[in-house]
């Protein structure tokens, strides 16, 4: 038989967690606007820069991939109030 779960209440812990889910949110958000600024007005002026043609969407895609990460963590703990 599952457990009953607790009432929910709001603590500090869940106060912080839930900052930095609205922060990683927004971040997840502008860097999705961001993949689509650069591939729609910035990546045809790269054609002769082949190097920055690649490393600024790896930058791009790497904070993307670490906020959501982030955002992920923090929602499972605030659903789990841990």
């Amino acid at each position: 038989m599952p457990e009953p779960r607790t009432p929910f209440r709001w603590t500090e812990r869940r106060v912080a967690r839930l900052s930095t889910l609205v922060v990683a949110g927004a971040v997840v958000l502008l860097d999705l606007v961001l993949f689509y600024v650069y591939f729609r007005s910035v990546a045809p002026m790269l054609q002769d820069l082949p190097l920055y043609r690649y490393m600024i969407p790896a930058g791009i895609l790497a904070v993307f991939l670490f906020a959501l990460r982030r955002f992920l963590t923090q929602l499972r703990l605030f659903r789990e109030d841990q």
